[in-house]
């Protein structure tokens, strides 16, 4: 630390004479003193306010050096790093089988900084005991010559470039008359040798804080939730406490180790205990004012996840060739291109036909084309669509980032981005922060050069991922929420310092791996060794412990995973009280209300007239068995699950052409003394002929998949039905004729209209006469015991029997035929003469008899019966213990309301 002649008060502050420069150790804990200051003098006494600067070490750095007009210019680390990354990629020393050379990059950039910062040896001897060690010689080498050449430095490398400059010329830089540091700022060995110079040139004070004598109260719990569940119930009795002496707002800070792990159950724990409003929109106070969340997270947002600036990534991130089709359907969707308000409707439409006919990867030019073909689209509700394909053609293909930023813009006003009113202030925030980090990368000409659209956008990325950004309220936030960080130098009236296990501190000690570690040691860099990070940490511990009266930490007894934990080693000495459960808190919030819940989940039943409209097939009475709320959904609302999209042909589709192929193929073969006739090369071949000849189904128009993939499914379809027809239906013990194939039948079933298609009908040559059986294709996977009664989950087969026995020809059996693929072929037969088709050895269980046939047929009547009277009794019970196998919000949140086209699913 630099050497300081005494300390000073806040208050004395007033009295120091000619201008002072307070440094802080961060960004708010400078704006906590300015606002100090400000109340102290009062708010009109500029003159003052003129007079202190109070800024974070660096930015006084940066001042200082730009005010001395230098000729070198400072660049961010982004510019940096963009230098770094070119002559990495370039060195024999980077690696071939490299999988991510940005983390390279920063981790050399990081290291290249360090070096800089605690004045490190370059000497070459320290720098040959290792590979890294070696590279990172070569590009600090590499990377300062383009520095020098480029007439720059970095950020690290400027109090030693102020210090050279102070040396030569005494009165070049701006120095205050008084310098004065806060009790928690660190100086590093290069910017302590600099404020040692300064100070032989100026007034140096050391700020002294009021001193606070915490008695921390340490409570530990069992989970995250529990924890911060309890922290929201103690922090709203003190405020409640607070505002009973109608006093001003008090400060309180909520300091987390990890923001990614609090930030949820956190949120979720201060609605229910401070803002139940969340629930009730547009509620108000007793003064007729909004009524808003007390809180804020402080600087952690990332820009990327405010919706509006979502949005513009989606609008700029567009390949003028391939783009996945989940990025063009945000675009297509999003409320803030031109035209939402009146084409929603019809765009939610389209986006629907696209994601039937396009694949998960497409173009823009693709799915236009896609939309022109059915003329349904007009061209006002695809105007922003159009624009953007004809500013992508346009793009050049390499240009400077300066340009990009304005091929950017162009694209977003072909867009109509942002499509919101330019007053409102989220609006206008965020357009701000895009802005400037559209400033950084503009900033970037020199370092990058021309640059292609995926460069440029992978550097935009970097950038925006990395910037911190939050939403300023116009309203009083008493609850700050921090990291341990961002807490250090600042005052509050009350802290709650929440999970300080073992994990959060000390902190782990990570060296730069591109720096020999005795140099980091010998330098006593913090991150080098445990022993450092540890009197680091608790510094800042000790820092935040002072920092208020009222101090309350908190850990977990384990994580989310159910690992023990046990309180952080810098917490010992400190005595752990019982936790208390977050129920013991009284919510200052009463929510009236009273709740009717009906002994089983219903609806109102199936009237008469929506009976006669009732559409579904077997394939209603199939989603009442997994889930009653799947068949409501499903058949009466009518909803359909957003279609979810696939690399490769999805299930419906290969399970449709699968089906035709068999189709194809009985027809043309009729019986298995025609099947035994051919060789099995014959048999391929007429599979192939019948798989050509299903691909050029009606449904399948405007196929979406290329040349390639449509011959691999060919080839494979090929394989899976010549192989089901070789080892099975040639191997079958009596003769058979197929007497019915994809037909289909309108009937009625317990009162339901049912429109089926029965996949195909044999009539077999037994022993005893011939015989009906009825066969079901599955290309899932599919078991036998999906048929029994008591848990029928595969009711299309139990239907078709039961429509057929009420005909005069009758049924005598049903096979489920699974053709998942050429190694798992099987089957399940259930009849009134045999267990099966194929040789298969008797069991106990198999129903093979008239009796059990009659017994089977009855079974499924009435199961089939109760599944019935539940549809038209409006029953719609969800069993949330049963994994159905798909996510039931896949029916609450989205789905589509659109044409029904009925039949079985």
């Amino acid at each position: 630390m630099a050497e300081q002649k005494s300390t000073v008060t806040l208050e004395a502050l007033l009295s120091l004479p000619g201008d002072s420069v307070l440094l802080m150790p961060n960004d708010a804990s400078a704006r906590q003193v300015r606002d100090k200051i400000a109340s102290l003098r009062g708010s009109h006494d500029q003159a003052f306010l003129e007079s202190v600067s109070v800024v974070p070490l660096d930015q006084w750095l940066v001042a200082l050096w730009d005010g001395s007009l230098p000729q070198r210019q400072v660049l961010r680390p982004i510019q940096l790093l963009a230098l770094a990354r070119q002559l990495i990629e370039d060195s024999e020393y980077y690696p071939s089988n490299c999988l991510s050379p940005l983390a390279i990059c920063r981790q050399f950039v990081d290291a290249f900084q360090l070096r800089h910062e605690y004045l490190l040896s370059d000497a070459r001897e320290h720098y040959l005991f290792s590979e890294e060690y070696q590279a990172f010689a070569a590009w600090a080498k590499a990377l300062q010559s383009r520095l020098d050449n480029l007439g720059a430095l970095a950020s690290q490398q400027l109090p030693t470039a102020l210090l050279e400059l102070l040396a030569a010329e005494p009165t070049a830089l701006p120095l205050p008359d008084n310098l004065i540091f806060s009790e928690d700022l660190d100086l590093s060995p290069a910017a302590a040798d600099f404020v040692r110079a300064c100070l032989a040139r100026c007034q140096g004070y050391t700020l002294a804080l009021p001193y606070r004598d915490s008695q921390p109260v340490v409570r530990h719990y069992v989970q995250r939730r529990d924890e911060c569940s309890a922290v929201a119930g103690q922090i709203a009795l003190y405020l409640k406490a607070i505002a009973a002496d109608a006093g001003p707002l008090p400060q309180v800070a909520v300091i987390v180790p990890d923001f990614a792990a609090y930030h949820s159950p956190l949120h979720s724990a201060l609605c229910r205990q401070l803002y139940p409003a969340a629930l009730f929109p547009l509620q108000q106070d007793q003064r007729g004012a909004p009524v808003c969340e007390p809180w804020v997270f402080e600087g952690r947002e990332k820009l990327l996840g405010f919706p509006l600036l979502s949005a513009a990534w989606d609008i700029i991130s567009l390949e003028p060739n391939s783009l996945p089709l989940e990025q063009l359907s945000r675009v297509l969707r999003s409320r803030f291109i031109r035209g939402w308000a009146e084409w929603r409707g019809p765009r939610a439409s389209l986006d629907l036909r696209w994601r039937e006919w396009l694949g998960a990867s497409t173009s823009l030019q693709s799915a236009l084309a896609a939309s022109a073909r059915e003329q349904r689209d007009t061209p006002e509700m695809l105007e922003p669509l159009l624009a953007l394909a004809q500013g992508l053609s346009a793009l050049p293909r390499r240009q400077l980032p300066s340009a990009w930023v304005r091929s950017f813009d162009q694209l977003l006003l072909c867009a109509g981005w942002p499509n919101a009113e330019d007053d409102d202030p989220v609006v206008m925030q965020c357009r701000r922060g895009f802005s400037q980090a559209m400033d950084v990368f503009r900033a970037m000409d020199r370092q990058l050069g021309e640059v292609a659209h995926g460069e440029a956008l992978s550097w935009l990325q970097h950038i925006l991922s990395t910037k911190r950004f939050s939403i300023s309220r116009d309203w009083d936030c008493p609850i700050r929420i921090m990291t341990l960080d961002d807490a250090l130098g600042r005052e509050f009236d009350a802290v709650w310092l929440l999970g300080m296990d073992d994990n959060a501190l000390p902190r782990r000690a990570e060296p730069s791996p591109f720096l020999p570690l005795s140099l980091q040691r010998a330098a006593k860099i913090p991150a080098s060794d445990p022993g450092l990070i540890v009197d680091r940490d608790r510094r800042l511990l000790m820092g935040i412990l002072r920092s208020a009266l009222e101090v309350n930490i908190s850990f977990c007894a384990q994580d989310d995973a159910g690992v023990a934990l046990e309180p952080s080693s810098l917490l010992r000495g400190m005595p752990v009280s019982e936790s208390e459960a977050a129920p013991g808190y009284a919510s200052p919030y009463t929510v009236a209300g009273k709740q009717l819940i009906p002994d089983r989940d219903q609806v109102s039943g199936v009237s008469p007239d929506e009976r006669k409209t009732l559409r579904g097939g077997s394939g209603l009475f199939k989603e009442y068995a997994v889930s009653p709320f799947f068949a409501f959904a499903k058949y009466r609302l009518r909803l359909r699950e957003f279609p979810e999209l696939l690399e490769g042909l999805d299930h419906r589709v290969q399970g449709m052409l699968v089906h035709a192929c068999l189709q194809y193929f009985w027809e043309e073969t009729k019986d298995k003394t025609a099947l035994d006739a051919m060789s099995p090369l014959q048999v391929s071949e007429r599979v192939e002929a019948c798989v050509s000849r299903a691909f050029e189904l009606p449904e399948l128009a405007g196929w979406r998949f290329p040349e390639a993939l449509i011959e691999i499914e060919k080839k494979r379809i090929t394989t899976l039905v010549s192989s089901w027809l070789i080892e099975k239906e040639k191997n079958r013990l009596d003769n058979f004729r197929v007497i019915a194939s994809e037909e289909e039948r309108r009937a009625e079933l317990m009162g339901i209209p049912l429109r089926l298609r029965i996949d195909r009908i044999d009539e077999v040559a037994s022993a005893d006469g011939p015989r009906r059986l009825v066969i079901d294709y599955k290309t899932g996977a599919v078991q036998g015991r999906a048929l029994n009664s008591d848990q029928l989950t595969e009711p299309q087969l139990p239907i078709y029997a039961l429509i057929e026995a009420e005909t005069e020809k009758g049924v005598d059996g049903v096979m489920l035929a699974q053709l998942k693929s050429a190694e798992e072929l099987s089957l399940h037969m259930r009849s009134n003469w045999a267990n099966s088709v194929v040789k298969k050895r008797a069991a106990s269980g198999d129903v093979a008899s008239e009796e059990a046939w009659e017994n089977e047929l009855k079974a499924w009547s009435t199961a089939l019966q109760e599944m019935a009277s539940g549809i038209l009794a409006g029953n719609i019970l969800h069993d949330y213990s049963v994994d159905h196998g798909r996510g039931f919000s896949a029916y609450l949140l989205p789905l589509l309301r659109g044409e029904w086209e009925g039949g079985e699913e």
